[in-house]
């Protein structure tokens, strides 16, 4: 195949998707990727148009098979007719058999539908069954339907992968609860619809979180994962040892990262915004439905950073421009979509106890307009929501399990209450008593080191989502602070040091993406939303 270029900035065909730059003797040209339905070609243009003399040098690349929902795609947009040939690939979900027809349903998972395909001959598929994996050959059959526009008539069929004769395959067409999933099936209930639209959902959110700094001049940094310090102070750290060495294997006591902050600062102090998505492990024996303890973390810091305030509408802008695009792409679509046809089989007899049936489509969708309401997202500090959770209590709008006071943590019944009924929405708690707060947190000014300058955001139904702050930028402040709560000044000297070489005025946050997700997505458990979850006692695959 040749292919002759037309000059730079004429488009061969419409549909171009990137650009990038070869090396051509003397300049640089660009290389133009094109999509031609299922086939890609990378056409060298030449900086002028010839008659093929010097023809451009043509790379041609294999495709991979189109997913189900890229031929689905294609389908529509180029109005591909009935009896066009045409070859998929998936898994069975349902089958259905009748006197002269039989019909198969199959899926992906590149999205939430399935394909139907139609067998003229019902004894032509005894040897199908669900969950067998298959390649199909046969005709594109158009139907009047916006949501299933086409279905195909097999020709044959290849059989890929099958399942045991003697065993019924795990995953029936009936209710299963995300318990039982996880407990009974850790490895297969990603071809579950629930698990699917969540993995398809957690995806897309951090392409568009990614996209979002980007757009605002972050870079994406990747700090390590061992570290030897303990960024919380809190002691929840897992030790890395080496079995085959006796003395600590880098010298000194290193462990997994509970927070990549300090090393986030660091390159913080010379890239002015950066930001990570990176795993982060905590050691604590927790077994509520909020905790994991491998989770990934979400973090940032900014340079120049002045006030709270510069943090917060960082974080309330990030989120708002996440979940506007997530809907605007139809991923709160295919949430709402699953929810309901689940919520179908609520009184079918299913496997395991759900907590999620109670987060109904409504409250999911009640969760996304909360977020997205018009209003700016309400503001008090630790003090006012002290007072009003005191307030609420004695006129006897609520009776909590324990009394909110001043100067102890708002446990999770408390920010749950400020969140769904004195904000309806979202909430930034601020100004926390410096006692209940890493050592790192600059001083609110004039408290005399009382409070310290940060915020948690608390969502309905949830609690905390996020945690951030202004960091001490101070040299002689921080290391008294150091001493003062007794921390080993040793091992946070070269942090500490960062405030010796022309520090700045700085902030950043932390967001737990699987609390995010489990809150967007209306899943009960954070165990639920991370593919592979581990908490204590717990370590399956």
């Amino acid at each position: 195949m040749t292919v002759c270029a037309p000059r730079i900035g004429r488009h061969i065909v419409s549909r171009m998707r990137s650009t990038k730059f070869i090396s051509w003797p003397g300049q640089l040209l660009p290389v133009t990727t094109i999509w031609r339905g299922s086939w890609v070609y990378s056409v060298h243009q030449s900086a002028r148009h010839s008659s093929c003399k010097s023809p451009a040098a043509v790379l041609e690349l294999t495709p991979l098979p189109p997913t189900l929902k890229q031929k689905e795609a294609e389908v529509v947009q180029f109005d591909v007719p009935s009896g066009t040939a045409v070859t998929v690939n998936g898994w069975i979900r349902t089958i259905r058999k009748h006197k002269k027809f039989a019909f198969v349903n199959i899926t992906d998972g590149s999205y939430d539908k399935v394909l139907q395909l139609v067998f003229s001959d019902p004894e032509q598929m005894n040897d199908l069954g669900v969950g067998v994996s298959l390649e199909v050959n046969g005709t594109i059959q158009r139907r009047d339907s916006v949501t299933d526009p086409y279905e195909i008539l097999v020709e044959k069929y290849h059989i890929l992968g099958g399942v045991p004769e003697e065993e019924p395959y795990p995953l029936q067409n009936k209710y299963l609860s995300q318990d039982y999933l996880r407990r009974e099936l850790p490895t297969i209930r990603f071809r579950s619809m629930s698990n699917g639209v969540t993995m398809r959902f957690r995806s897309r959110a951090v392409y568009e979180i990614s996209r979002y700094f980007e757009e605002n001049e972050f870079v994406q940094t990747h700090p390590p994962l061992i570290t030897s310090s303990d960024c919380e102070g809190a002691g929840e750290v897992f030790t890395v040892v080496s079995e085959t060495s006796a003395s600590p294997f880098f010298g000194k006591n290193a462990y997994l990262t509970v927070s990549t902050q300090l090393h986030l600062e660091a390159l913080m102090m010379g890239l002015s915004r950066v930001w990570t998505l990176s795993p982060a492990f905590r050691a604590e024996k927790s077994i509520t439905s909020r905790h994991l303890s491998e989770f990934w973390m979400l973090e940032a810091e900014v340079a120049f950073a002045h006030r709270l305030e510069h943090v917060m509408s960082l974080v309330e802008r990030l989120l708002r421009t996440t979940l506007t695009r997530l809907k605007e792409s139809g991923e709160l679509q295919s949430i709402l979509s699953v929810k309901n046809f689940l919520e179908k089989q609520k009184d079918q007899v299913g496997e395991g106890d759900d907590k999620d049936r109670e987060i109904t489509h409504e409250l999911v969708l009640q969760r996304w307009d909360g977020m997205l309401q018009d209003a700016p997202w309400k503001r008090i500090t630790y003090k006012q929501a002290i007072e009003v959770l005191q307030q609420a209590e004695a006129e006897g709008k609520v009776k909590f399990e324990t009394s909110a006071e001043y100067g102890d943590n708002l446990k999770s019944e408390h920010e749950k209450w400020l969140a769904a009924h004195y904000a309806s929405g979202p909430i930034f708690v601020t100004h926390y008593p410096s006692h209940l707060k890493p050592f790192y947190m600059l001083p609110t000014p004039g408290s005399d080191g009382q409070t310290v300058e940060c915020f948690d955001l608390l969502v309905p139904g949830l609690g905390e989502l996020v945690g951030g702050s202004l960091r001490e930028y101070d040299y002689k402040r921080l290391q008294a602070t150091i001493e003062r709560v007794g921390m080993d000044l040793s091992e946070l000297e070269w942090y500490v040091e960062l405030r010796k070489w022309g520090s700045v005025p700085h902030g950043g946050f932390g967001l737990g993406l699987e609390r995010l997700m489990s809150y967007l997505v209306g899943i009960y458990n954070v165990r639920d939303v991370i593919a592979f979850p581990r908490w204590v006692d717990h370590c399956v695959c």
